[in-house]
């Protein structure tokens, strides 16, 4: 039982640091270089992920063919087979990638538009809307605490506050940021699902998505001339952009990595707390390191509220886990007595 708390604690961990190092490298590239052109970046992104995939493919297929030299399959049929395979499975993953591809696009433009401070604070109320997808979505039967209740009331109603009094007159990046998480918290709980009833690996999930996305976001590129306007970009060969576009691009790829394994090893709401918890320490990083914004009493008792919200939270699960795993030590007890009267 240990190992599988240290399990999930790190697998939440490995997400908090992907998650923290794409927004501060995201933010950056927007920032210093003006950048905007999120379906570019997108599209960079999934090709990134399908070449990454590819290759994984190819050296497990010489590793298996070391081990069964019969094998006479080509590494150019390998390529071929595994990409029909995964259009296969289209009919499984496309409503999750149009899901994901919607709320990657929703908050990539938002967080290019807001401050980090600001946009960490509203992507915070993202546990609420993954509490509202799982009663919504098959979880109805679930046990609901009042302790629980209050932790996402409390983390919720923090994240506003904290960005109260920073509102400014950008409305469409709060709007578009508000779509992220609903579109989050549907994603999260269609990643599950087909985790646990097609048994789709966090890989299988970036993949096959990445596959699903890279036509419709190249499409979508040259109609709005967003592919012409980027090789039109003034900064496009200078090394420090190029740097920074993939540096954002392969952490893209390590945080879906990571997003999927955490869901499917824990759940939606794993994924929410750990975004408030390295939401609190981003928010005090990027004030030091972007100076966009100033910390004041909304801000700093948002960030404390939305803490305790947290912090109970966490008890709670704790609690669950504890509550679980005496109910199993008893059920074990009980059937080796049976045994033994047998």
């Amino acid at each position: 039982m240990q190992n599988k708390i240290f399990e999930s604690v790190f697998v939440c961990l490995i997400y908090a640091f992907c998650s923290m190092i794409f927004s501060f490298s995201a933010k950056f590239l927007f920032k210093i270089f003006a950048f905007h052109n999120t379906t570019i970046l997108l599209l960079y992104e999934t090709t990134i992920n399908i070449i990454i995939c590819t290759l994984y493919k190819i050296i497990k297929y010489n590793k298996e063919k070391k081990e069964k030299k019969d094998s006479q399959i080509s590494i150019l049929q390998l390529i071929v087979t595994q990409f029909k395979e995964r259009l296969k499975q289209n009919k499984l993953t496309i409503p999750f990638s149009i899901t994901y591809g919607t709320g990657a696009y929703c908050g990539m433009t938002a967080l290019s538009k807001i401050s980090i401070p600001l946009f960490l604070a509203l992507r915070r109320t993202l546990i609420f809307f993954v509490f509202v997808v799982q009663i919504l979505m098959g979880k109805k039967n679930q046990q609901i605490s009042f302790k629980f209740i209050i932790s996402v009331l409390f983390i919720t109603s923090g994240a506003i506050i904290a960005g109260l009094d920073h509102f400014n007159d950008d409305i469409q990046g709060y709007v578009l940021l508000i779509i992220n998480n609903m579109l989050s918290a549907i994603s999260l709980h269609l990643a599950q699902g087909l985790n646990q009833s097609q048994q789709f690996s966090p890989f299988d999930l970036v993949y096959n998505n990445s596959i699903n996305l890279w036509p419709v976001l190249l499409i979508i590129s040259i109609v709005t001339k967003d592919i012409q306007s980027f090789f039109e970009f003034e900064s496009l060969y200078r090394t420090e952009f190029m740097l920074s576009f993939t540096l954002v691009a392969l952490f893209g790829f390590f945080l879906n990595l990571a997003t999927y394994n955490c869901t499917m090893k824990n759940s939606p709401f794993a994924i929410a707390l750990t975004h408030n918890i390295k939401d609190i320490f981003s928010t005090i990083l990027s004030i030091l390191v972007f100076a966009d914004i100033q910390p004041d009493t909304f801000l700093t008792f948002g960030i404390s509220l939305s803490f305790v919200g947290s912090f109970i939270y966490s008890l709670t699960k704790m609690q669950e886990i504890q509550k679980k795993q005496q109910q199993s030590i008893e059920l074990t007890n009980q059937e080796i007595k049976v045994l033994i009267k047998q």
